[in-house]
């Protein structure tokens, strides 16, 4: 990783120019490099290893996190503890952690490494503080969350209709 979080802004301004609507990275093609510098300034840097779980869930976190590199998987833990069932792929320009975010329940469910990555994390303190110095930012990267948000219900009402 390199350290500097600044270097991922390439990373989320390259998936916001994606033409594929079902892909549920952070669409924000109106934000330039300063939009992203703001956002990413209020956050905090957090390097993982291939298999490390980064989301338990059960656990009470309201944090967002936007995954800046690496692959992740989203799954459940079945009641032998052992059994693992997948559920979505994550990879660099999205975000985990948007549901508890938003209504402040604890995680729905678990989330694990597939390679080494680093996330940067959004504490809703910070995010309170950038919304009070930069409402525009904060509605824009809310209405990207949602879009995220519904997909992401949408692929899981395809996935219970099969």
């Amino acid at each position: 990783m390199t350290g500097d979080k600044m270097d991922y802004i390439a990373v989320f301004q390259r998936q916001a120019g994606d033409v594929d609507e079902a892909v549920d990275y952070l669409r924000l093609p109106e934000w330039g490099e300063s939009e992203w510098r703001k956002l990413l300034a209020v956050t905090t840097p957090r390097t993982f290893k291939a298999s490390e779980v980064l989301i338990q869930r059960g656990v009470a976190d309201r944090s967002l996190y936007f995954v800046a590199a690496g692959s992740l998987e989203v799954g459940v833990t079945y009641v032998d503890g052992v059994s693992i069932s997948p559920l979505a792929k994550i990879g660099a320009g999205s975000v985990i952690g948007e549901q508890s975010f938003f209504d402040g329940q604890p995680r729905s469910a678990n989330v694990w490494a597939v390679t080494d990555g680093e996330l940067l994390c959004l504490t809703q303190e910070k995010f309170r503080e950038l919304a009070e110095a930069e409402p525009r930012l904060v509605r824009d990267l809310l209405f990207a969350l949602g879009r995220i948000l519904s997909l992401r219900l949408r692929h899981t009402t395809g996935r219970v209709r099969r």
